[in-house]
């Protein structure tokens, strides 16, 4: 996993109750959020690249978010660099991964919150939502942009982090969405 993708995993497992920052010790441009929860703050006027990269992630992120969530994966897929690809295996394998969160999970009962981020010239969008069959989890769902392609592809518990590229491919982690 590399830098950027591990301080994202490991600041977004530091859970709800502290917040939902997700830099430890964000660095001014982080600092600086697209989107937020209801009432938070939002960024100054003024546009610049990484506003833009970031109004792009929050807007493709609640699209392929919302393709994940009804099982049309295959806009996803496409969209996935071939490191992401290679981490799920065959879109039939990430096919089944979802119709099971399906059955285990259900649909999304409530979104916690969402937030974006730029971190070594990827950028991030995070949705943190609770399932109808869980609803005392929260779950945060990481997707992260190299240009236009999925350079990122995460789902974890808040408050857990992992040493995997794609956090639940690991026995430890008992849930998946």
């Amino acid at each position: 996993m590399n830098a950027s993708i591990r301080d994202v995993c490991r600041t977004v497992g530091r859970g709800v109750g502290l917040s939902l920052c997700l830099l430890a010790a964000p660095t001014a441009a982080a600092q600086t959020r697209v989107a937020q929860t209801p009432g938070a703050q939002t960024r100054p006027a003024g546009p610049t690249t990484q506003a833009a990269a970031e109004q792009t992630a929050l807007a493709r992120g609640r699209v392929l978010l919302a393709e994940f969530y009804a099982v049309k994966l295959d806009g996803l897929w496409q969209a996935f660099t071939p490191e992401v690809r290679a981490q799920w295996g065959t879109l039939a394998d990430f096919r089944a991964y979802r119709e099971a969160g399906v059955q285990t999970f259900g649909a999304q009962r409530q979104q916690v919150g969402e937030r974006t981020l730029t971190r070594d010239g990827e950028t991030f969008y995070v949705r943190s939502a609770t399932f109808q069959r869980d609803p005392t989890t929260v779950w945060a769902l990481v997707i992260g942009f190299t240009g236009p392609r999925v350079s990122t592809f995460v789902i974890l518990r808040e408050g857990e982090t992992g040493n995997d590229p794609v956090a639940g491919l690991s026995p430890r982690w008992p849930g998946w969405l």
